[in-house]
């Protein structure tokens, strides 16, 4: 029955969203927005707390949100660590042990709508506003994104205003917006007429349209060192996307994984993030 349920749930809703579109495209795009950018998983358990808990920093006024870092201590220079979509920062645990044996500060913090932090909704332009705070605050000489994350990280750092790093490594990220949108109407069974009108939504509230705003593209304005990491067989942003990546940056080291998909979670691929960041 659940199977069922999760099977036709978002066909229903994209029949509404469909049908809306046809009266009011406005509340259609804004109804088609709210189910794309909110996240369903990605708050703390139970099995989180004993790690996370003793390295809680002061919460965050963002906006109208409440943003909750963490902090490993060390004497070294400053990483500063952002997850990607449904995750939070206890995603990065094997990667902050790794880290915290070179004696770096670690800062890790929850997205919107993710871990400890408030909010209901999770997109780019807003995790950036986020992002931009704990560049403001923590000052970090690196930068460590995941999936979602390393958009954002590549979005913040191709910004004229934003504060830059020494090195960004950047793991499993996806490129096109536009391709993320094209996959989302496959899910919803959205119609022609309602994804124009979400992408009339990004470009009047966003000031850009879907089809420029990509990963590869901010790439090309960021001078620093960067590290790629993206697995061959990932299910969840394409390999080619990090490929385009790689090409657009001006300084990159690009590395492929087999077998580890998504999450890159791995001994190796931390030791490679490592050696990166000390060269």
């Amino acid at each position: 029955m659940n199977k069922l349920v999760k099977k036709i749930l978002p066909k229903a809703i994209g029949f509404y969203i469909n049908a809306l579109s046809l009266v009011n495209p406005k509340a259609s795009a804004r109804k088609a927005f709210k189910v794309f950018s909110k996240p369903r998983r990605g708050r703390i358990g139970a099995h989180h707390e004993e790690f996370l808990n003793p390295n809680l920093e002061p919460v965050v006024a963002v906006e109208d949100l409440k943003i909750q870092p963490y902090k490993w201590s060390g004497s070294g220079k400053t990483v500063l660590l952002v997850h990607g979509w449904e995750s939070h920062s206890h995603r990065w645990k094997e990667m902050i042990f790794r880290l915290q044996k070179e004696d770096y500060t670690i800062i890790a913090f929850d997205a919107p709508a993710h871990g400890y932090s408030s909010g209901k909704y999770f997109y780019v332009p807003l995790y950036h506003q986020t992002l931009d705070k704990m560049l403001e605050i923590y000052r970090p000489d690196y930068l460590i994104g995941h999936s979602m994350g390393g958009m954002t990280v590549l979005y913040n750092q191709s910004q004229e205003s934003s504060i830059k790093t020494e090195k960004l490594v950047i793991l499993g990220a996806p490129d096109k917006l536009e391709s993320i949108l094209k996959d989302y109407q496959k899910i919803l069974g959205l119609n022609a007429r309602a994804l124009e009108a979400l992408d009339r939504f990004f470009q009047n509230t966003f000031d850009f349209k879907t089809r420029d705003f990509s990963s590869s593209v901010f790439a090309t304005k960021i001078k620093v060192p960067t590290l790629v990491i993206h697995d061959k067989e990932d299910p969840i942003t394409p390999f080619s996307g990090s490929q385009a990546i790689h090409k657009a940056l001006q300084k990159s080291q690009f590395i492929e994984t087999e077998g580890l998909n998504h999450s890159l979670y791995d001994t190796d691929v931390n030791e490679k993030i490592i050696t990166f960041l000390k060269d």
